[in-house]
């Protein structure tokens, strides 16, 4: 799979099957839709090609809201090139961007961008300023430039449409089964390991840190967890926040692994929550922080001893 950001040339100008939307999540809607690309593109021998934006639309567009996202840049990244998309295009979403026409839009970022057989769309997918761009504007410019269309349906599971909106809602209750089944796969956080203040070290605990990049719908707190590095599984106790004990607001999530030894700063890890154990909270200091911690400890143990969870990847519960 090939990356460019959009002031990069395509490395070709072969035909291709295009899709575009924001994809965050990569869940069974999304997987439905580059399916869709993908086959066709394998069909006709061409290439296959999905457009999205960076950051979220909605970030710029409501800047005092910002978008929980549910994916890493990491871990978005590897599924869409699990999807077998050829090329990725990531559209720097700007202001200047916001406040284009939508036949412009799709001039700038679409027709003049790819030698274009077919675009493949969702079935809400909208675009240019006020969101006027919609099917019926982009049928029209088939006709003119020569491209078919179509548009996906919404993919459904029990009569529920599944979107990201629902998955993000979801994953704030914790309601970490049904998210899966909205996904594909079981929620994860995806990212390299980076070296902290190692205060985990002194209490007992050292922990592989990530930091995440993004907004999480996942409540801050501390959670049963199973971590994936290199080629090994354990179980571990994930201490998602902004550590307010020690007056600091970087969110990162703080990961204490069963019966593993060793250093993994550099290397990239998976974190799965399987359970929530508590809210995360402001200690008066490192012992009563160290009692805690072991408290927490205990309690993950006993989840794993009384839960049928497994190791196995891909399916933590």
């Amino acid at each position: 799979m090939q990356v460019y950001r959009f002031r990069e040339k395509r490395s070709g100008d072969r035909p291709c099957v295009v899709t575009i939307g924001n994809f965050d999540g990569m869940h069974l809607g999304h997987q439905a839709l580059t399916g869709a690309v993908v086959n066709e593109a394998k069909d006709r021998d061409l290439s296959s090609a999905l457009v999205t934006f960076h950051p979220h639309p909605q970030e710029i567009l409501h800047p005092r809201r910002p978008v929980q996202r549910i994916c890493t840049p990491q871990l978005q990244n590897r599924l869409f090139e699990d999807s077998g998309i050829d090329e990725v295009h990531v559209i720097p979403f700007t202001p200047e961007l916001a406040e284009l026409d939508a036949d412009t839009f799709a001039s700038r970022y679409l027709l003049q961008r790819f030698k274009l057989e077919k675009l493949i769309i969702g079935y809400d997918f909208r675009f240019g300023k006020n969101r006027t761009g919609d099917f019926i504007l982009l049928e029209r410019l088939g006709q003119e430039n020569g491209f078919s269309l179509e548009e996906i349906a919404p993919f459904r599971i029990k009569s529920q449409i599944v979107s990201s909106t629902l998955i993000r809602q979801l994953i704030r209750e914790m309601r970490f089964s049904e998210v899966e089944e909205y996904l594909g796969r079981p929620y994860s956080l995806l990212g390299t390991v980076q070296k902290g203040e190692q205060r985990g070290r002194i209490l007992g605990f050292p922990t592989a840190n990530l930091i995440p990049e993004i907004q999480l719908p996942l409540p801050a707190g501390v959670y049963v967890t199973k971590v994936k590095t290199k080629n090994e599984t354990f179980f571990g106790v994930t201490n998602i926040g902004t550590r307010p004990t020690f007056g600091e607001d970087e969110f990162r999530a703080e990961t204490w692994i069963m019966d593993f030894e060793g250093e993994l700063y550099g290397e990239t890890i998976e974190i799965w929550p399987l359970k929530s154990l508590r809210a995360e909270k402001k200690f008066s200091g490192m012992e009563e922080l160290k009692k805690q911690i072991e408290i927490d400890v205990n309690q993950a143990r006993h989840f794993i001893q009384e839960t049928p969870v497994g190791l196995k990847e891909g399916n933590p519960c």
